[in-house]
């Protein structure tokens, strides 16, 4: 449902500008004018994340605010900024799960977890995707460890049935099969420290998240 939150779309666009610019009176009004059709759309954002998050809809809004000071986005009317506040509000999201993820360690049993995921939540989709990506390199590595692995966390065999598929010894399979998640994991955890340092070099220690450009 349209929020008409504002006299009309040039007057919303003047107070933006006014805003951006650092003109306390602007935000203020533009703070009040926005904010709960915002927390709305927040709350809509972390329903969609993984219980134990700590960003809180209020939060959330505040930081899509302390991001726009000085961000040179052209707005052409309300729904185009609502548009690129969701977009940027999920940036901000995907910015904390990565920043988690670069803190904490995965360890191999969760590797099969993301590999088994059918049904990720938005947080953990990127990370089964790179899952995934890895599973095919340890292909062009491994190729016995990564059918191994494949069989035993998305087709759900036993490590005895793979033994009797492969007509290979039980100990052979289990050893491939926790090599293989002991490489994915030490990979995974190499990428994201990557990917860390590459956000805060990019962006700053402050997490930048707001990247609207494109959305004009």
């Amino acid at each position: 449902m349209r929020h008409n939150l504002c006299p009309d779309s040039e007057t919303f666009t003047l107070l933006f500008k006014e805003t951006q610019q650092g003109n306390r009176f602007a935000q203020n009004a533009f703070y009040g004018m926005t904010f709960r059709r915002l927390r709305s759309i927040a709350s809509m954002l972390l329903q969609k994340e993984r219980a134990g998050h700590t960003l809180q809809a209020t939060a959330l809004v505040s930081e899509l605010f302390l991001k726009m000071r000085g961000l040179g986005t052209r707005i052409l009317g309300e729904e185009h900024f609502f548009r690129i506040a969701a977009r940027a509000m999920q940036q901000v999201l995907i910015d904390s799960a990565r920043a988690k993820f670069a803190r904490k360690r995965i360890p191999p049993e969760l590797i099969s977890e993301f590999l088994a995921a059918s049904n990720p939540v938005q947080a953990d989709r990127e990370t089964c995707l790179t899952v995934k990506m890895i599973l095919e390199r340890l292909r062009h590595i491994d190729p016995v460890a990564a059918e191994t692995v494949w069989l035993r966390c998305v087709e759900g065999l036993t490590i005895e049935e793979v033994s009797k598929l492969h007509c290979r010894e039980f100990w052979r399979v289990r050893a491939d099969y926790d090599y293989g998640l002991q490489w994915m994991a030490k990979q995974l955890n190499r990428q994201g420290r990557s990917s860390s340092s590459a956000t805060v070099s990019d962006n700053g220690p402050t997490s930048e998240g707001l990247r609207c450009g494109s959305a004009q």
